[in-house]
């Protein structure tokens, strides 16, 4: 039997690192009120720390892997034993995943994922880089080897050297961040904990709120009722402290930015593509391009004004619960592309696909006029309480809003659109958030048509195309408003393309 390995020594210290990660937040938050009621039985809750150590212990001295010919086998459990066999060709991703601490002592957390479920088939929590670095070449020769006899050891075939599709400079990861401005999560998780922990009492006292705050509000209003000279200049102190505000936002996202997406590689060795990004969590992901269900393509306001677009890759397995956080790792193609680059990309990830030579169809004529009567009915929800509050005064907001509706209407169905080519579908859709997706052939689970009863009496209907990773709308072609007709001809060439093309898992 060949020699088993272990974890390294210090896993059992990761391992409560990461329980003590997990629990500090809340365990600060009990402490603190805790002391503040005068309690103080959660403090005998430290004494579960040392349990979780002997816990950590045994599974360091119970883990053991090793490698056989065509497969990897994993031991787990001292009481309850598990033994899992995993086939080299089975094997889709090998995610290395390294913190500050993790660089320090030269070591990594390894997830080895098949797809064919919403965990792992195996975390390895922590190897040596050198471990993983082997791990990766005889799962590659395991699959180079196929079908023969010759096992990891004996097989000569090497990784193929990576070739670099896309490196994004700290100027390019700096405009991300202030096109999509990821502060808004990290400051409404700083009020959450200034509330929470009262600080505004503890800094102004309670009688704040209730004499200077009140009052300064007071004089403000009542400076702007009379026409007071000074309420101008407070009115404009306000507002520049709103953008000052808005202002550090940005600079809070692009520092996120530069900090989680420093050094952004994309490579493609062989028939994978690999992902490499991260300042202090540096993030190694696979994306073998057989396993791309749905390509997409996603531009915003912003992004357009910059000339740029955002490339995602949705993949088979890791659907949902955990899985679906480990998915966001690897679904970044491109976070940020120039659009003059995309063809070139897109040519890489799906060979044979020349978006620039792609005829799109539109939908239905009549498509307009039912997305603005659907459009105009929630607008007539919305009406009936401006009408009873506001009563004529709800004339100019409905007139308003009544326009904006009809824009958004005629824009959106004006970017609807369709193309099948040689071996691939697309689907585009929105007006200011615009995104394409492409489906090959050989991804293809399912082609329906859907007919609700609007669509009925207008002779319409709708394709929605299924493959393995469609988990939402936001990753399917579902086409809306299609003569009933063209909904047929082009549900009947994509069912006859499917079952012509064999289908890769």
């Amino acid at each position: 039997m060949p020699s088993e390995r272990r974890l390294h020594p210090l896993s059992i210290l990761f391992g409560l690192g990461s329980l003590l990660r997990s629990f500090a937040l809340p365990g600060l938050a009990v402490l603190v009120t805790a002391g503040s009621a005068g309690w103080g039985w959660q403090a005998w809750l430290l004494w579960l720390l040392p349990l979780y150590a002997i816990v950590g212990v045994g599974r360091y001295l119970t883990f053991r892997y090793h490698y056989e010919p065509h497969e990897m086998v994993v031991r787990t459990g001292f009481l309850f034993r598990n033994e899992r066999h995993i086939p080299y060709a089975r094997i889709q991703n090998l995610d290395g995943v390294q913190n500050v601490f993790h660089r320090l002592f030269n070591v990594v957390t390894v997830r080895v994922e098949t797809g064919g479920g919403k965990e792992p088939e195996a975390t390895m929590s922590v190897l040596p880089v050198a471990d993983l670095e082997e791990m990766r070449r005889r799962v590659f020769a395991g699959k180079a080897a196929g079908s023969t006899e010759a096992g990891p050891e004996e097989a000569s075939a090497e990784p193929a050297p990576g070739r670099t599709l896309l490196h994004l400079p700290p100027r390019e990861l700096l405009l991300f961040g202030l096109i999509v401005n990821r502060s808004a999560v990290l400051v409404a998780a700083a009020l959450g904990l200034y509330f929470e922990f009262q600080m505004s009492d503890r800094f102004f006292g309670e009688d704040f709120y209730k004499g200077p705050l009140r009052d300064a509000i007071r004089g403000l209003l009542g400076s702007v009722s009379i026409g007071d000279w000074l309420a101008s200049s407070r009115i404009a102190v306000a507002v520049a402290s709103v953008l000052a505000l808005l202002v550090l936002l940005r600079l809070v996202s692009m520092a996120w930015a530069l900090v989680r997406l420093h050094g952004f590689r994309l490579t493609l060795a062989g028939e994978d593509l690999r992902t490499q990004f991260g300042l202090l969590t540096r993030v190694t992901a696979t994306i073998p391009l057989r396993r791309i269900q749905t390509l997409s393509i996603r531009e915003g306001p912003f992004f357009r004004l910059c000339g740029r677009v955002s490339v995602k890759a949705d993949t088979a397995g890791a659907d949902g619960g955990a899985g679906e956080e480990k998915q966001k790792h690897r679904e970044w193609l491109a976070p940020i592309l120039r659009r003059a680059e995309l063809p070139s990309l897109v040519q890489e990830v799906l060979p044979g696909l020349d978006l620039t030579a792609v005829e799109w169809k539109s939908v239905h004529p009549r498509a307009f006029r039912r997305e603005l009567k659907k459009s105009l009915l929630a607008v007539g929800v919305i009406a009936v309480p401006l009408v009873i509050f506001l009563k004529v005064w709800a004339l100019l907001p409905l007139a308003l809003l009544v326009l904006w509706t009809v824009v958004v209407a005629r824009q959106s169905v004006a970017h609807l659109g369709w193309a099948a080519t040689g071996d691939a579908v697309l689907f585009r859709s929105g007006w200011l958030w615009r995104r394409v997706i492409v489906a090959r052939f050989v991804k293809i689970q399912a082609v329906a048509i859907h007919e609700s009863p609007f669509d009925r009496r207008a002779a319409m209907a709708r394709v929605r195309v299924d493959t393995a990773g469609a988990k939402d709308l936001t990753h399917r072609v579902d086409i809306p408003y299609l003569a009933r007709e063209t909904a047929r001809e082009l549900h009947d060439l994509l069912s006859a393309q499917a079952a012509r093309t064999a289908f890769r898992w």
